[in-house]
């Protein structure tokens, strides 16, 4: 599937991409090419750009690969339901628990009851994974950028439309199910397949095309927003597996976005529908059911950062903005008990 940190997922910077017209049918809600909110990727990129201020640009790019990853104190992710049906939310979420099924894995999806899933209660519960209907476009934040960049009242993962499919046992096939299991494999932190530094997609891409399409309406994007939600991830302390066009996390572009369009080795005409084999060893690399061997990738993190903050501050730098140790490594977490 993707990249792989020694012992950490190297997700990158925190976006997932899809947009849906909006319509009642599959098809009119597949297509299309929409990406993060710019509210939330301007948060991001803020909280990237203090760290960076503090030390070498690529030291800094390398943790955050690792801050996206849920801590080991996680063993399992609270997802709720913002707005939607019982038998819409309850297909969304037996969709989602695809992911669940993956083995050897120490961290799971926990939506309450599947027959009727858990509602959003800003005032109750801290739950982790927040699923609304209502925004443009399907989007999801990457893994702990749920909880540090959106709040208990916002949406962290979105599926425009879906709550207007009139029978919701659509949800279950094609490209329905897998834009489910492709936003919540960005909600445990897997990065797109074409952002891989293993991927040719960066120097396939028809850039030109690409910076005068979403620098007009309806995006406005300026340059570092397209750069952010395209552009190939780096860092020598990156370990790829191949490039993988199965992924469920490679995302359908229109040809136009290439070079040499559909004969493009990235472009895929239809996404994937399935979590893939590579998909899977991702995912138990991320989160082992090895639980010294997750704790020991954490801490390993942990140190890293506290090793940048203490050669910030002995060179008078300090972090703007936010609390990164407090932030990324201080959640309490969720027992597997808890309800």
């Amino acid at each position: 599937m993707t990249a792989l940190k020694t012992g950490l997922l190297a997700a990158g910077v925190g976006l997932a991409i899809s947009t849906a017209a909006g319509g009642a049918s599959a098809e009119t809600l597949i297509e299309g090419n929409e990406f993060l909110p710019k509210e939330y990727s301007d948060r991001i990129m803020a909280g990237e750009n203090g760290l960076e201020k503090m030390s070498d640009a690529e030291q800094a790019r390398g943790l955050f690969s690792k801050f996206v990853v849920w801590p080991p104190s996680y063993a399992k992710l609270r997802v709720c339901f913002m707005a939607g049906s019982d038998a819409t939310n309850a297909a969304v979420a037996k969709v989602a628990s695809g992911w669940n099924d993956v083995a050897n894995l120490s961290l799971k999806l926990d939506f309450g009851n599947l027959e009727k899933p858990r509602r959003c209660d800003p005032k109750g519960r801290e739950s982790q994974i927040r699923v609304s209907y209502d925004k443009p476009g399907y989007w999801s934040l990457l893994g702990q950028y749920s909880m540090v960049y959106a709040a208990q009242n916002e949406a962290s993962l979105n599926l425009e439309g879906f709550d207007q499919i009139p029978n919701p046992r659509m949800l279950y096939t094609g490209d329905l199910k897998g834009t489910i299991l492709h936003e919540f494999g960005h909600a445990f932190g897997l990065m797109h397949e074409h952002q891989s530094p293993k991927a040719p997609c960066s120097n396939e891409f028809n850039w030109a095309f690409i910076f005068k399409y979403l620098s007009g309406p309806p995006n406005n994007w300026n340059e570092d927003t397209i750069k952010f939600n395209l552009q190939q991830y780096s860092g020598d302390d990156l370990m790829m597996t191949d490039f993988d066009a199965a992924s469920i996390m490679l995302y359908s572009f229109p040809a136009e976005y290439y070079q040499k369009g559909k004969e493009s080795t990235c472009y895929v005409g239809r996404s994937n529908t399935d979590i893939s084999g590579s998909d899977t060893v991702t995912v138990e690399y991320m989160y082992s059911a090895d639980m010294a061997a997750r704790t020991k990738n954490f801490g390993q993190a942990r140190a890293q950062l506290a090793e940048l903050l203490k050669q910030a501050e002995s060179s008078g730098t300090k972090a703007v903005g936010m609390d990164y140790m407090d932030a990324f490594f201080g959640a309490k977490g969720v027992a597997a008990d808890e309800e």
